[in-house]
């Protein structure tokens, strides 16, 4: 499930769509506190996205790999991937 302020649906209102038909439930607050939901529909409840598929396989993964492979290695394995500076940086990353 996603929160998002009410300021943040306003702004980017076609995006949180996007992910309840993606199958993402999202809970609208109001100063904190919750006040709505956004519940994907039928159809988009039974397909599964990318990121959930990845997800569920990663996890099947991670356990598998248990009996030889610590948590703590998985996890410095990726953090290295994030930790890369990218070679092509965005526009807006710099200073003008």
């Amino acid at each position: 499930m996603i929160t998002v302020p009410v300021s943040d649906l306003k702004k980017r209102f076609s995006y949180f769509i996007h992910l309840a038909e993606n199958g993402e439930t999202i809970q609208i607050t109001r100063h904190g506190k919750p006040v709505a939901k956004i519940n994907p529909g039928k159809e988009a409840e039974q397909q599964k996205t990318k990121g959930q598929i990845f997800k569920e396989e990663m996890e099947e993964w991670r356990q598998k790999a248990s009996d030889w492979l610590t948590d703590e290695a998985i996890d410095e394995v990726f953090n290295i991937q994030r930790t890369i500076e990218p070679l092509i940086r965005h526009p807006e990353d710099f200073d003008w």
